[in-house]
């Protein structure tokens, strides 16, 4: 039996990583309904590579979410102990949902959604830790409950769907998050903003 050698499996790595990416950019610009032909050829693989990794598109944007988890997961080690690091994690999310804005509600309705909300799981413990702390150092509102959090990614999400333009769905949830932010302020600061007018 042929025994798999490391260069081998470091080629298949490096395909499947470039398949991922590829997918990543041709979702944010043509949606989830893009051709997976497409995502081969930007790729740079066959469509028999692209399907020996992925079976079909809710594999490959299970994939897609479970990377953005991972470099949100660094993105947190990165920042541990800081008290800026809900905000940096919550603007890395919006970030991730202006460039997939089609991918949560296509996978929720796909077979494999009850791994995708292993995935959702895992983000709300992600932002556990750091919104204790930033509660605690008093940069968001004392109140401020990780299923708010929720509803304000649901409600950025809202806003870019179904918007073809990576950059009006930028620019559309950017001002959302900056209206949202007003909510997720300490009350002294909103009042005191208010205040100074």
């Amino acid at each position: 039996m042929p025994v798999e050698t490391p260069v081998r499996r470091r080629d298949a790595e490096e395909n499947r990583a470039r398949i991922v990416a590829a997918a990543r950019e041709v979702f944010a610009s043509a949606g989830f309904g893009a051709p997976l032909d497409a995502i081969a050829r930007r790729a740079g693989v066959g469509r028999a590579t692209l399907y020996r990794n992925f079976p079909d598109r809710f594999a490959l944007g299970a994939a897609i979410f479970e990377s953005n988890l991972a470099a949100l997961e660094a993105l947190a080690g990165e920042h541990r102990d800081r008290p800026d690091a809900f905000m940096t994690l919550l603007a890395a999310m919006v970030e991730q949902q202006i460039e997939a804005h089609a991918l949560i509600p296509a996978l929720l309705s796909s077979p494999g959604a009850t791994d995708l909300q292993l995935l959702v799981r895992r983000v709300t413990r992600l932002l556990a830790a750091p919104l204790r702390r930033a509660r605690a150092a008093g940069t968001t509102r004392p109140d401020l409950t990780l299923s708010d959090v929720i509803a304000v990614l649901a409600m950025v999400s809202a806003v870019v769907a179904g918007d073809a333009s990576v950059k009006s769905r930028r620019r559309r949830a950017m001002r959302a998050l900056e209206l949202l932010r007003h909510g997720l302020a300490p009350r002294d600061r909103v009042d005191a903003r208010r205040a100074s007018r």
